[in-house]
């Protein structure tokens, strides 16, 4: 039997920064060029061209959803977008100091 997990992993953010789409209540949006409005289970953003390899969420899931998700697009990665946007904060503070 397989199910969700989070699994830490380390990333490169530049590349999940590029190719992120980000579900909230009502509707979806690409991080690389803020783009709204776009279906969850689209493989690229219809405004910017870039291909979704990632999706994280601003809301808590149900492992139904996540599965109905995965199925619709096999290869998404999920990611955890607190996580994400801590690391991405983490990352820029270091630039700012190392000035």
């Amino acid at each position: 039997m397989k199910g969700f997990m989070r699994v830490w992993k380390n990333m490169d953010l530049d590349d999940v920064q590029k190719h992120l789409i980000v579900a909230g209540e009502l509707s979806s949006q690409c991080y690389s060029c803020n783009s709204p409005g776009i279906e969850l289970t689209s493989p690229s953003c219809p405004s910017c061209g870039v291909a979704f390899k990632y999706m994280g969420f601003r809301r808590k899931l149900t492992p139904s959803f996540l599965l109905k998700i995965k199925e619709a697009n096999p290869g998404i990665i999920f990611i955890d977008f607190e996580d994400f946007k801590k690391a991405l904060s983490k990352r820029d503070a270091r630039k700012l100091l190392d000035m």
